[in-house]
């Protein structure tokens, strides 16, 4: 059940009327809810409820143990049972096979052979994230500056909120609880705020990444040896734009869909290609996954408080973990690194300062262009998924130089979209607050019908494979 199709939009209409009916109890709405999470979750396979479910259980149990414990040995056990319980989870689903086979390669060069087997498992849809949010809980409630969830009620509604569960943001408890505890608001200016955030993701889903990945993207990678070099930049150009239109569009729509239960998500993302440095960009690129990574794994290695040599440590393994986090691949753990080596480079460039700080005039061009196009360069990997695929986008050239006109407008649409003075978009922000409903609402709807002039075929998020 992906954003842009009638089964979702049907589904939202129907939870939406039947929330707002039963609003005036608690309870109630928070049951509805949770049926409405779990449904949307089992829509993709019902058996991943299960998972889901688990670590519902053990992560509350763990933090209220945790909370009810004055036993430091007690509280340290608990917390490294929900750390592994979900850890063990994520890594026998999403890294087993990856470690198998490389296990099975490494024992071939030697001549042995390997124990175990590939078990071609299937990701559950969203582990990665619901994952992170659980642990962020219990952590926080070690931590001691969380309280544990009102009820089990309460803490599966936040594991399982279905604006973001399969593909963020990642919501901390301690932002998402506390909106639990107060009645939902419900007024013009949040409507019509919702509406514009689930319009504007559309399109950049269907009209940008969609027609980008068809058009360009996609036809490009197929055959990198039938096109020209120029075809090949503008298809490494158009995979930042369409990855970025097709996760800020899921994120938008999320976050817009939120908001009308009367909920505030976090912001995702904060025009990431406009940034002067790497470190820049990772705290404007899926942002509640940087800052999360930041407090829970930069910050207690030490962060930046220590020697350069473990400053630089800390942010390669940092870097490598955010891209194992996205998959399990040799690739993946080669784009992270290659950030995290950029930020330490940064680092020492700067003496230790942001590379992006009083940045101006020729020199933040200069940063912008070089960031942006170190960006470019390393999701290559990640489109390519292969090394000689990758390789083959940079050197291996044909004499196809001609690119669909839809491929154009997309282009000119993304970079458009993402470069619009702040002025500009916060004044047509603050216009689709002050329309009025109906006005609001036949918006959306011309909309939807362009969309669905536009869709072809099933193409789900990129992000749902992470």
């Amino acid at each position: 059940m992906v954003f842009h199709s009638t089964q979702f939009a049907l589904f939202l209409v129907a939870v939406l009327v039947l929330f707002w009916a039963l609003s005036p109890s608690r309870r109630s709405r928070t049951v509805l809810l949770l049926v409405a999470s779990y449904v949307f979750y089992a829509s993709w396979h019902p058996y991943f409820l299960l998972l889901i479910v688990f670590s519902t259980l053990l992560d509350h149990a763990c933090g209220r143990g945790i909370a009810a414990s004055q036993d430091p040995g007690r509280r340290r056990a608990l917390l490294l049972l929900s750390l592994g319980g979900n850890l063990g989870l994520l890594g026998f689903f999403k890294y087993h096979d990856f470690f198998v086979e490389s296990g099975q390669q490494l024992f071939a060069t030697l001549g042995l052979e390997f124990p175990l087997e590939v078990l071609g498992l299937v990701v559950p849809v969203g582990i990665s994230f619901y994952t992170f949010q659980t642990l962020s809980y219990t952590i926080d409630i070690y931590r001691g500056t969380l309280a544990p969830a009102r009820s089990l009620l309460d803490f599966a509604v936040f594991v399982g909120f279905f604006p973001q569960l399969v593909a963020g943001p990642i919501v901390r408890a301690a932002e998402f609880l506390p909106q639990m505890e107060l009645p939902p608001r419900f007024d013009r200016a949040r409507l019509n705020d919702g509406l514009y955030r689930i319009a504007t993701g559309l399109a950049k889903k269907v009209f940008i990444a969609d027609v980008l990945g068809r058009s360009l993207v996609d036809p490009v990678y197929a055959a990198p040896e039938a096109y020209g070099a120029g075809v090949h930049l503008l298809a490494v150009y158009g995979f930042c734009f369409q990855i970025y239109g097709d996760f800020s569009g899921y994120s938008d729509i999320a976050i817009g869909a939120a908001r009308l239960f009367g909920f505030d998500l976090p912001e995702n993302f904060r025009t990431p290609f406009r940034s002067r440095s790497v470190r820049e960009f990772w705290r404007r690129w899926h942002t509640t996954l940087s800052f999360w990574v930041r407090d829970y794994v930069y910050f207690p290695l030490g962060g930046s408080r220590v020697g350069s040599l473990r400053v630089a440590f800390n942010l390669v393994l940092t870097m490598v973990l955010i891209g194992l986090w996205h998959g399990a691949s040799l690739l993946w753990i080669v784009y992270g690194l290659l950030n995290g080596v950029a930020m330490t480079l940064e680092r020492l460039v700067t003496g230790g300062r942001g590379a992006d700080i009083e940045s101006r005039g020729l020199k933040a061009l200069l940063g912008g262009l070089a960031t942006f196009h170190f960006v470019a360069v390393t999701l290559i990997l990640v489109r390519a998924q292969d090394l000689d695929l990758s390789w083959a986008m940079l050197t291996d050239f044909g004499e196809v130089d001609l690119v669909p006109a839809a491929a154009w407008w997309a282009l000119a649409g993304g970079v458009l979209l993402h470069y619009l003075p702040d002025g500009l978009v916060a004044k047509t922000h603050a216009l689709c607050l002050r329309m009025p409903a109906l006005v609001a609402g036949a918006t959306l709807g011309v909309l939807i019908g362009l969309l669905a002039l536009v869709i072809v075929g099933d193409t789900p998020y990129i992000y749902f494979q992470f």
